[in-house]
């Protein structure tokens, strides 16, 4: 054979290699997808991943199946591999959008049954952002490939948030108006190392106009900045690396947290807030592995982020208790641990996939997050009670589940609590609080109806496995939630949140009407309502903290 049509030839064998290699390729493109709603009408899934595609995300609204009555799913993705979705399916939650991952239909199937078209849930957990698998036609034939030159500039981002709300209970106030703007950046060195900077900062002007505060309030509440999620990731094979300050979510249900417990909170608004301006990452140390459906967590956090809590007198501190006649009620300012290795905190996580089951399982062993209030009485001329907020050690054991049965999602979540104190209302006690262990658990399901509307009912439970009778509460504390939202037109979303304790009067409404403005301009107005007794877990010891607000924001 000549040396011209030898050349030819190889020519020839590359090209039709590498067609059929790109072809494989493009069919497991599609192999996993994160799923953010279900519409019955066609024109709301749209505007919504219109919405997801300004803000970044490559969502679409489809059909679920040929029946003109389907529900109109809208999806982000398709992604090649699990750790790309999962890595989405994070910053979505970071952007407060709910989704969970799910797992496509292979693409050259031509005659799917109705089994084989169910899409199936997979492990909502969080990963690093890992580049597609496909080799390079370098890698496969030695030629250079072309370099695209947006692939070389950095990733911007960010969003400003203005809220305002007036308290209307007496004493009526100026409650806020708090301007918040983040700006973040993000880039990838080489396949195997990317970064990411972002930080946010926050001016509640309220304070220019509004006297109803304490000076400790306004210093606390008036200015505030810190770096937000700021990391370096690192692969190298099957293991992933994170290092920097990063949201570690292990649960996520509607209005409260449960198996969340590794994220810091800004408890300041009580939950009566977006968790995107909630949750407060940690500085941490994460490695990664996936083997098969299995997947494997380890993190490390040398230095914790505690819960902010705000200081006495604002509207939402956490301990608010009757004053005896002549005794006088002091609240020291929060007493956190030092910056040592014995605080620090660590935890282990392992999640599979079974039968279109995502169940986890973990343990996190830290300093208490949210703190205890130790009281001690200092008698004297002036006597009075002194509580100090403290962070002792817990240990945690938990677990997750969910499941996704066509229109219905069903999800759980249970956590076992060693060592957790609570404050007890006998005045003799030394310390004024009581060391328990408590089970919490929460059983939720989710349906999105042909009218339109998402429906959600959580039941959930704390039982104090050695109940101590002096503390505030019963040995069964029962609770239930209902959530529901509505596309009232095309640019108008209603929404109400309603969550109740079963044991008493005590609850929390949330009533939300958001209007889509344009491009990435949306505004909301609500109301943060609250009932019952002050010994309450959830509502009645903020019945005078119900206010109306306001709220415009920026998404670039």
């Amino acid at each position: 054979m000549s040396k011209s049509r030898q050349g030819t030839m190889n020519w020839f064998n590359t090209a039709l290699i590498a067609v059929i290699l790109m072809q494989l390729h493009s069919t497991s493109l599609a192999d996993y997808s994160v799923q953010v709603g279900a519409f019955a009408d066609h024109t709301s899934a749209d505007r919504f991943s219109d919405t997801l595609h300004e803000q970044g995300f490559p969502a679409t609204a489809t059909p679920a199946s040929a029946s003109p009555d389907a529900l109109t799913l809208v999806r982000v993705g398709p992604y090649p591999d699990r750790k790309n979705a999962e890595e989405t399916r994070r910053r979505l939650v970071s952007a407060d959008i709910t989704g969970f991952l799910v797992q496509n239909p292979a693409s050259g199937d031509t005659a799917e049954t109705d089994s084989q078209a169910e899409t199936t849930v997979i492990a909502a957990t969080e990963t690093k952002n890992e580049p597609a698998a496909a080799d390079s036609m370098e890698d496969l034939f030695g030629m250079e490939e072309e370099q695209d030159e947006a692939s070389n500039k950095y990733n911007f981002g960010g969003f400003f948030n203005s809220k305002y709300a007036y308290t209307y209970k007496s004493p009526t106030h100026h409650s806020m108006l708090r301007n918040t703007f983040e700006l973040r950046a993000s880039d990838h060195l080489n396949d195997d190392i990317s970064w990411k900077i972002s930080a946010r900062g926050s001016y509640d002007a309220v304070f220019e106009f509004e006297n109803f505060y304490s000076d400790r309030v306004e210093d606390n509440r008036r200015f505030e900045g810190a770096f937000h999620e700021t990391y370096m990731d690192v692969s190298k094979e099957d293991w992933d690396f994170r290092f920097g300050r990063q949201h570690i979510i292990w649960g996520e249900m509607v209005g409260l947290f449960f198996a969340d417990v590794v994220s810091a909170k800004d408890t300041r608004q009580w939950v009566a807030e977006d968790f995107d301006m909630i949750r407060i990452p940690q500085w941490a140390a994460r490695a990664e592995r996936f083997m098969g459906d299995y997947h494997a967590e380890a993190i490390w956090i040398p230095f914790m982020t505690y819960d902010r809590i705000g200081k006495p007198g604002d509207d939402f501190y956490p301990v608010g208790t009757e004053p005896l006649p002549g005794i006088k009620q002091v609240f020291r300012s929060d007493n956190q641990p030092t910056r040592d290795p014995s605080n620090s905190a660590y935890g282990l996580r392992l999640s599979t996939l079974k039968d279109g089951w995502d169940i986890s399982g973990f343990y996190y062993g830290s300093r208490d997050a949210t703190p205890a209030f130790f009281r001690r009485f200092k008698d004297g001329p002036s006597p009075k009670f002194i509580f100090e907020p403290e962070h002792k050690r817990i240990n945690q054991f938990g677990g997750t589940l969910a499941k996704d049965f066509r229109n219905f999602l069903l999800k759980a979540e249970a956590i076992y609590t060693l060592d957790r104190r609570f404050l007890v209302d006998d005045l003799n006690d030394s310390d004024g609080v009581a060391k328990q262990d408590t089970v919490d658990y929460v059983i939720g399901l989710e349906h999105a109806t042909m009218g339109g509307t998402t429906l959600n009912f959580q039941f959930f439970q704390r039982w104090y496995t050695d109940h101590d009778s002096d503390i505030l509460f019963d040995e069964l504390e029962n609770g239930a939630s209902f959530y529901t939202s509505k596309d009232l037109t095309s640019r108008l979303e209603g929404e109400l949140l309603f969550i109740s304790s079963l044991n008493r009067e005590d609850w929390m409404l949330r009533p939300k009407l958001t209007y889509d403005l344009s491009g990435n301009w949306w505004l909301a107005v609500g109301a943060d309502i609250f009932g019952g007794e002050r010994k309450g877990l959830i509502g009645g010891r903020f019945d005078d903290s119900d206010r109306i607000y306001g709220n415009l924001r920026y998404t670039f």
